[in-house]
């Protein structure tokens, strides 16, 4: 299993590697199997859908949407928490409401 962490460190949220636990608590929104632009449809969902500060994990099998997670972050002024691929699944920790 292959971990590829976004470029520069993760929030200050408890999210790296020794955070295991915080990110085991996650709630999941599963995208997997979903072509673009639907992962990134689906988190944005998800951010309006649960109370702010709820901890995010938006898993998807798009490659697409590693592009999309990141530009999103970017153009939004969202944090990406943390971004992860392990073999085909891509994982996306973000915040809801931040």
């Amino acid at each position: 299993m292959t971990a590829q962490p976004m470029t520069g460190p993760p929030a200050d949220d408890n999210l790296s590697a020794e955070g295991s636990a915080d990110r085991d608590a996650a709630t999941t929104v599963d995208a997997r199997g979903l072509r673009c632009p639907q992962p990134l449809l689906a988190m944005r969902r998800a951010l309006r859908d649960y109370p702010a500060g709820t901890l995010l994990c938006v898993l998807a099998t798009d490659e697409g949407s590693w592009r999309d997670f990141h530009s999103f972050a970017e153009l939004s002024g969202r944090v990406l928490l943390r971004a992860e691929r392990r073999g085909d699944c891509f994982y996306y920790w973000l915040r809801a409401g931040q």
